[in-house]
């Protein structure tokens, strides 16, 4: 089997299709991994199967690494390839991602008997936003050991996963076609600036869009994927609250839990002026290329790796910022830009300029 991945990630352009039909016919019967394919077919059916085997795949045998040295697009590669030296956390052999897999896979069919987990599972198989998209995620984030481990890969079943995947299934089938489109445009946006790092070409660590979970665990662009889908939930939930936003649809959102009833409207937390729906609208349905009103913007840069879910990137240092609060803001704080402002204010109160 181990020939099969290695002849997967040499492929001009990689195909989950081919691999997911190449496994099926070479995965011996009487495998561990084969009894616990077949466990979860019977639990949850074949497409939701398929959908969930490749999940776990994709999650323990493969990476997707930026290309070098242009630094431009990602391609994929196994976790031993000779890119990922063995001292690279991210690193693993065929063996222990085989070991991974097997046990991810044997947890998955056991967790299908409770009817939550196995609904779950099948609104990621219909709505997902990335590629193989399933709840599994690192533990914990390692830099000093491998965090690609047999201990350090599990499942999470939380409200994390279930509130942003149902919400995401809602505004995805469940509202007019006009709405739709809007929000499909929106999570298009979201989506690259949520789930994939930007390009960076200084320091250790080189980057651009790759995974946020497969960039090297040291960098600062680094978020586990559990973080990256509060991101999601709470950049919508902010659309949702933007100044104009229908009433009936917001109603009807909180009423089925999937939002917050709202304090007041969205508001650019630089300037504090109300995000306007209609145009946030506007400029989905006719871009401007090169020209963005609305951005999503980290609220303290991205400069040092600690525990403070407010210096990461995580839903409390995220959120949509309008075109000027961008501009004000630049390479400082939130808290640095608003000192800044408030000295501007009192400097032209002192001095009595209008």
């Amino acid at each position: 089997m181990k020939h099969i991945f290695d002849e997967a990630v040499l492929a001009e352009k990689f195909s989950g299709p081919k691999l997911l039909k190449a496994l099926q016919a070479g995965l011996a019967p009487e495998s561990a991994l084969a009894q616990e394919y077949r466990r979860l077919k019977a639990a949850v059916g074949q497409k939701v199967a398929d959908h969930a085997f490749m999940g776990v795949v994709r999650a323990t045998f493969l990476i997707e690494l930026v290309k070098t040295p242009k630094i431009e697009t990602t391609k994929f590669e196994v976790r031993w390839a000779d890119r990922l030296p063995v001292e690279d956390p991210r690193h693993a052999s065929y063996d222990n991602c085989l070991n991974i897999c097997t046990a991810r896979l044997s947890d998955l069919a056991e967790a299908m008997g409770e009817e939550e987990k196995k609904k779950l599972l099948t609104l990621f198989a219909e709505e997902k936003i990335v590629p193989y998209e399933v709840p599994i995620d690192y533990l914990e984030r390692r830099q000093e050991t491998q965090i690609h481990a047999l201990d350090n890969v599990g499942w999470f079943w939380d409200d994390v996963p279930a509130k942003t995947v149902r919400l995401r299934h809602f505004l995805r089938t469940q509202i007019a076609e006009d709405h739709r489109k809007v929000f499909a445009l929106a999570y298009d946006k979201i989506k690259v600036k949520t789930y994939l790092t930007d390009r960076v070409l200084t320091g250790a660590h080189k980057t651009n869009r790759e995974k946020r979970w497969e960039t090297h665990p040291g960098s600062v662009h680094f978020a586990l994927r559990r973080d990256c889908l509060d991101i999601e939930r709470s950049l919508i939930e902010q659309v949702c609250m933007f100044d104009g936003f229908p009433h009936d649809l917001q109603e009807k959102l909180i009423g089925l839990g999937l939002i917050g009833r709202p304090d007041d409207v969205s508001r650019c937390p630089v300037t504090m002026e109300p995000l306007l729906y209609s145009e946030f609208e506007r400029e989905l349905r006719e871009p401007d290329h090169g020209k963005a009103s609305f951005q999503v913007g980290h609220l303290n840069p991205l400069k040092a790796i600690n525990d403070d879910p407010q210096s990461g990137h995580t839903a409390l240092n995220i959120s949509w910022v309008s075109a000027d609060g961008n501009r004000i803001q630049g390479s400082l704080s939130l808290a640095e830009t608003r000192d800044m402002i408030r000295k501007i204010y009192g400097n032209y109160t002192r001095l009595n300029v209008t």
